[in-house]
């Protein structure tokens, strides 16, 4: 039997390039905030055209790894920041009203972000995810507009997502947040999934707080389990 092979595409050049520089970005050579020299400096060291740096900086920059300010040079960001939102919307373009999809997501994404998280948990974690649901609770209480309640489930998801021990998780966590905005939003336009919300999290918030890693794990199963059951959209 003669085998056949698909010929594989050489690397090019840019994500050589690319390579080159996320790998000093991630390995702490190049530190956050820290300026990259000039393209024409780049391109003289990595031996390629300034056209070629060009490229592989853009690149970089929709990832977050660096940003390009016009007219004052390229800067090193914080590899565990947040994506740019545009840059996650252009990514899942055709995904982001497919409410089932971003849900199953969702379920896989955030249970694994949060039980990381409960892993890694400290005093500080513990009182600061008590101090979210709270705002949460409160939030639910004064009434504010859905677009402010959702807000607050989001500064908690991405307080777990950066603490959860785990980068590439807090970079998920960020994805399926912004994925989620749209739907999520519409959701909070009904004060009975706003109560459904609070008394869920707080749930989650006590389990979490309890240090049983097999109660925790029910809890934050339960909250994907009965939440589409439990979630309306207002007619």
């Amino acid at each position: 039997m003669e085998l056949q092979f698909t010929t594989l595409n050489k690397i090019t050049l840019t994500e050589q390039v690319m390579q080159q520089l996320a790998s000093k970005i991630i390995s702490g050579e190049l530190k956050p905030g820290e300026k990259l020299p000039p393209e024409r400096d780049l391109a003289e060291m990595l031996q390629v055209s300034r056209s070629r740096v060009r490229e592989a900086l853009r690149a970089l920059s929709l990832i977050g790894l660096v940003s390009i300010r016009p007219g004052g040079g390229t800067y090193v960001g914080n590899h565990i920041d947040q994506m740019p939102e545009e840059t996650v919307i252009w990514l899942f373009r055709q995904q982001v009203n497919n409410y089932s999809d971003i849900y199953e997501a969702r379920r896989l994404i955030e249970v694994a972000v949060y039980e990381s998280c409960f892993m890694h948990r400290t005093d500080a974690i513990v009182q600061n995810i008590r101090k979210y649901v709270t705002a949460i609770a409160r939030a639910y209480e004064d009434n504010v507009s859905p677009e402010e309640f959702n807000q607050c489930l989001e500064e908690e998801d991405i307080y777990v997502g950066k603490n959860c021990g785990n980068a590439v998780f807090y970079k998920l966590m960020q994805t399926i947040v912004l994925l989620r905005r749209e739907s999520a939003t519409r959701i909070c336009e009904s004060a009975h999934n706003r109560k459904t919300s609070v008394e869920k999290r707080r749930n989650v918030a006590l389990a979490f707080e309890g240090g049983d890693f097999k109660q925790f794990h029910r809890a934050i199963n339960n909250f994907f389990d009965q939440s589409v059951k439990d979630f309306t959209f207002e007619k």
